[in-house]
Formats: structure tokens, sequence, C-alpha cells
């Protein structure tokens, strides 16, 4: 197992994180076949009994509870945002928040897959993964690929004929396919916004110039070609494009280190043809960043200047380009043909959609490709959970009278490959990225939970967010620590090992030790719940032969007796065919059940051992050894720490000292 090769991080090179991976298993443990019908009911006698019954939850929350309302029909064709909503979820009244049936039944499905050693088949295929690595130090793992193939970068116009795009390259100046200008040499009768401008955005501006050749010096013997003067289009003699990147000021503010612009001569009528692979996933790849300046098909624009790295060897396509020289470029694998994506990381075994794991046994599934066995298609779960409403006689359940404004979360980050694949070795040079090869090399560290940050975590936005955007903010109005709700499970005809499996999740779910998470907020500390259960099975011939006994329906209802012999079988099952070492008794014995339970225990490390990184962290609040200081700040992703197991960040696996 790839994820058992790295046991510990030396303390000089771990990182922090908010959160933290379950390993892969080894292999799949499939589910119990055939499945049970769904038109009747059967027996719980006999030697593979079957249960039917009802488990009567209370969740108490142990931190601060968040669970967003969703927008009307009114509020949709009004135009809002459901991020404007403070609202709980609720049905009738706001002031009775409700948690929603489908929240805990996601919650519980996840857990029964990670303990039921199921399937990670719902892994996305984009976004594509591309990087940059201009700057990076030689040590980076990504800095020699990046250089390596951006060593011939051209520029030209792009070309569209119907669904295939070319490139006409432009032609040379002096021999080089663009020149650098300097900011300051550029004449105001230009319409150019400044890099410096609180309004500046990359701009393509039409151009005529001269260029001239400075004098040979040791750094450029041959003498270095550069424009002598410049202004809108028919004022000098050659044509062209001005062609400007970003100002490096999307997450600062201050001046900008950039000083240069490029330009870039008219076209010829040559034409290269772009790899369709290569603009789906250039298109699949592209950052906020790039919508938001170039819009929603980037670069992609007829007639657009476009700079792209020259076809080598026997391909005639063109299969890296970008809006500026320095370009992102995508992860490819040795083999692949397309940019690399989360899904490629995970191996095939584990997401094979002809087999059938216990979650998809007990939860139900829906298959995305067809299938040529019916049975595998699609099938209905035998678990429901309904909506969880709040217990009654209780007063001040509210965090704050009034909404508050959480602290800004960003949307994940697996282009941090230091933290999202398997690490092997920490040392930065040698380091596993999305280029590697899934399987050999590396793979998706596994499933990711948050951890848990006491009763009282810090939620509110703290004073250097208070300048961002308001774009960027929302409002909620939680619920505190210690509000109960009540809520039923319903389930039909499971076997004891599948009722084992929920079982499982809801032992530890009642027990101090451990808590688990729910709702919105997660990395923050919000959504740590408790849930005490009680499990009664019906009786169906008892049932309906005195259904009418009484003035209200007779349920056949008894206690729940076997509650030990489903865990014991569940567990029995899981060890026998999960590939995990038969002495275990308990799969609580496993690593993989151990991260996991590292991961839900209460009350979670130290706050300051699961933050998230910062660029720019006062120096002076405690930083990661392995940050980079300067000025005072430290950027603490400079040097690409490696995330710890979640046992080594519980103190369960001692990192080396650096001196080991």
């Amino acid at each position: 197992m790839l994820q058992l090769k790295l046991n510990t991080v030396p303390d000089t090179r771990a990182a922090l994180a908010p959160y933290n991976f379950v390993p892969l298993p080894d292999r799949v443990v499939e589910a119990e076949l055939p499945l049970p019908d769904h038109d009747r009911y059967y027996s719980s006698e006999g030697e593979k009994p079957r249960y039917t019954g009802r488990i009567a939850c209370t969740l108490t929350t142990a931190s601060p509870l968040y669970v967003r309302c969703g927008l009307t029909l009114n509020q949709f064709q009004a135009g809002l945002d459901a991020k404007d909503l403070s609202d709980f979820f609720f049905l009738h009244e706001r002031s009775m928040p409700v948690i929603p049936g489908s929240s805990l039944r996601g919650m519980l499905r996840s857990l029964v897959e990670i303990v039921g050693y199921g399937k990670m088949e719902r892994v996305t295929d984009v976004p594509r993964f591309f990087y940059r690595a201009v700057a990076a130090q030689r040590e980076d793992p990504l800095a020699n690929p990046y250089r390596s193939q951006l060593r011939n970068v051209k520029a030209g116009v792009l070309k569209r004929r119907g669904d295939q795009w070319y490139v006409r390259p432009s032609q040379l100046i002096n021999g080089e396919p663009f020149i650098k200008v300097r900011e300051s040499d550029i004449p105001l009768t230009l319409d150019l916004v400044r890099l410096n401008d609180k309004d500046y955005h990359l701009q393509v501006l039409p151009i005529s110039f001269t260029v001239k050749r400075l004098n040979p010096n040791p750094r450029s013997p041959q003498g270095r070609t550069v424009v002598d003067r410049i202004d809108s289009q028919g004022v000098h003699t050659q044509a062209g494009w001005l062609v400007t990147s970003g100002n490096m000021l999307e997450t600062g503010t201050g001046l900008s280190p950039r000083k240069n612009h490029v330009v870039i001569s008219e076209s010829g009528r040559t034409e290269i043809p772009l790899s369709a692979a290569a603009v789906a996933d250039y298109r699949n790849g592209l950052s906020d960043f790039q919508i938001d300046q170039l819009g929603p098909s980037g670069v992609l624009e007829d007639g657009r200047p476009v700079f792209y790295c020259e076809p080598l060897g026997s391909t005639k396509e063109i299969t890296y380009f970008g809006h500026s020289p320095n370009f992102r470029v995508p992860y490819r694998f040795p083999g692949s043909l397309h940019a690399a994506t989360p899904r490629d990381f995970v191996p095939e075994a584990l997401r094979d959609e002809a087999v059938i794991d216990l979650a998809e046994a007990i939860f139900g599934f829906v298959r995305q490709q067809k299938q040529q066995d019916q049975a595998t298609q699609a099938r209905a779960g035998r678990v429901f959970v309904h909506d969880a409403i709040l217990k009654s006689g209780q007063a001040d359940i509210w965090y704050s009278e009034q909404p508050i404004t959480p602290a800004i979360l960003a949307s994940p980050k697996p282009t941090t490959f230091q933290h999202y694949l398997v690490q092997p070795a920490a040392n930065l040079s040698t380091l596993r990225h999305y280029a590697d090869t899934p399987g050999q090399q590396t793979q998706a560290r596994g499933h990711k939970l948050y951890w848990h940050k006491g009763a009282d975590p810090q939620i509110l936005l703290n004073e250097e967010q208070k300048v961002t955007s308001d774009t960027q903010k929302t409002q909620i109005r939680p619920v505190k620590a210690g509000v109960a709700f009540s809520f039923d499970i319903r389930f039909d005809n499971l076997s004891k090992v599948e009722l084992g499996a929920l079982l499982w999740v809801l032992e530890k779910a009642a027990d101090p030790q451990y808590q688990l998470k729910l709702g919105m907020g997660k990395p923050l500390g919000l959504g740590s719940i408790q849930i005490e259960s009680n499990v009664w099975v019906s009786n169906r011939q008892n049932r309906y032969t005195t259904l009418f006994d009484t003035d209200c329906w007779a349920m056949g209802e008894e206690p729940f007796a076997e509650k030990g012999a489903c865990l014991g079988e569940f567990h029995r099952y899981v060890i026998l065919r999960s590939g995990e070492p038969v002495q275990y008794q308990q799969i609580d014995e496993t690593l993989r059940i151990r991260c996991l339970l590292a991961l839900l225990r209460w009350e979670g490390p130290p706050p300051e051992q699961t933050r998230y990184l910062e660029i720019e962290r006062d120096a002076r609040k405690g930083t990661i050894r392995a940050a980079e200081i300067r000025g005072g700040k430290a950027n603490e992703y400079k040097n690409r720490p490696v995330l710890p197991s979640p046992l080594q960040v519980v103190g369960e696996m001692i990192a080396p000292t650096a001196e080991q």
C-alpha cells in the first residue's frame, strides 16, 4: 500500500491543515449478493436473517451547527444568491430549525463507505490540473518539468474554422518570436491600463512599433532586440499586438513586481492545428482568474494573440498554449493523452462500476454509464433518514441573535499535491505530483475529513478579512452547542453485516470520545455532533395480528437484542475480504480505521495545529519551520511542506527530529 510507505513526516517538513485523509483501501469489500427484492419483507429468523425496523436518534450539537436554507422559487427568480440568506434550514417557522434528512443520510453514507471499505467512485474527471513554476526554486519538483516544456515558446494568432482551432505563427522580430517592452517606455497616447492602476486587467492592444538592437554585452553576446518606439496602429512601420499578463496583485496590495509587457508581430498565413484534447483540457482547466479576465472560453477567441510551444517530434499539433509567454501547462503523466484529473489518481479497482459495495447495497445507487447487467445499473436504497426536528422545551438555541459573518473559506485546492497525493518521502525535490504515474509512484490520499475544533471554535471573520470584497462574504445564523434534535432512521431487509455497518457508525457517534461532522463551515470547527440511538425491529406477524387492537396503529416494534451479533458479523466480514491482516478481531485495529477514529476524536488537536497555511503570515505568530520569512512575513507554502497522517497529528506516530 502506497499510503503506508511514509509513516512520519519530519517536524521541519510537516504541513498544517484543518483537514486530513483516511487512506484508501487495498481492495473493495463487495456486498453480499444477491441483494433482496423490494416487494416483500424477509424473515429475521434462520441462517440468513434480514431485519426491518427503526432507529430512534437524538442528535446533540457539540459545536455550533449550520445548514443553510435553500432559495424559494420567488427568491430564485428575483436573482438572489443562497449566500445572501442567513436562515437555518426550516420547514414552517424560521424560529424552528430543521436538519434535512438528506444531509444526515449523506453523512451516514460517507462513513459507511469508509468503514465498509467501499469504492471511491464519485471522483470527478474535471478540473484538469495545470501548473506554473516560473519562479520555482531549483529543488522544487515542478521547476525542471516546467522549464523544459517552455524552452521553445512561440507567438501567433488564433484562427477558428468550425470546431477546429489553428494558430497562425507571428512573423519573427529580428529572429525573435516576441520581445519585451518596459511599461515606462510605452507612451500615454496608447490606451493602456497600467500595472499599478486599481482597474488593471489583462489587455490585448493592436499597436505599431519599431525595434533596435542593443550593443553586445556578457549576458547577450549577440546584442538584444528591444522596442524602440511604440504607439497605436498606423503610427510606426511594423504592426502587431501588445499583450499584458497578471500584475501579481490578485491576492495582495502594493506595487506590482512586474515591469514589462510583450510585443508580438502580425501573423503570416501558415497554420498549425491545436490538438482537440489540448483545447478540451484548456477549457476544463480555466482558473477563476482567467475566466474573470478573459471570459468563459479563456484565450480561445478567433483572431486573438496566443503563445504556444512548437510541436516536437512526429506530432503535427500544438498541445501547450496560453495567453502569456509563461502560461500554465497541463500535468500529463507518462502514457496519458490528456491533462491529469483527480479521477486518474484513484486506482481503477476502487472505482469499478460493476462492483456493488456495502454502502451501495444499503443506500442504493445509479450508475453513470450503461451497464450490461441490469442488476448493476440502479438500485433503490433500504435505509430512509427522516428530518431531524428540534426537541421541544429548549430556549436560547441560537449562536447569536443576529446573523454573523464567518471567516472566508475558499474552494478546495487539490493542486496542492503535497497534501492530496501520497508522498512516499517528504524531501522537496522528490515530492510526487500529477505528472507522476498513478498507482506506481503515487495515488490519491483517500477520503477527506475535517478536524474538530472544540465546543467554541473561532468562526468569525477576522480583521484581515474584513477588508475583503463582499462577494466573498456570507451571512449565517447557526445554532449553538448543546442543542438537541430528534429523528428516525428506518431500514428494510438489512442483513447482519449491513445493519452492523450502520450500527458501527452510530456506536461511535454515541461515544463521548468521538463526534461526527455535519453541515457547513467544517474547516472552521462548525458541525460537530453526537448521536444517541435506540434500535427497534419490526415483528411483522405481531404487528398485523394486533393492528386494530387499540385506538392507534400497532407498530409491532421490539427492542433489538442482536446488536452485538451484527457488529461481530460486520467486523469479520470486512476483515476477511479487505486484505487486512486476519489476526485483527475488529476493524478498529486497522490503520485505515485508526486514521478515521483519529479524525473523529473529540475535541480534536489544538487549533493551531489544524489551521490553514498562509501565504503571508506574521512571523511573530509562529510558523512551521519550513517557512521562508521575509520582512516579518512567512510564506508557509514556499517549500511545499507535506501533510502528515492523522495518527501523526494526534501524536500516535511521532515525527523524527531534524537530527534523526
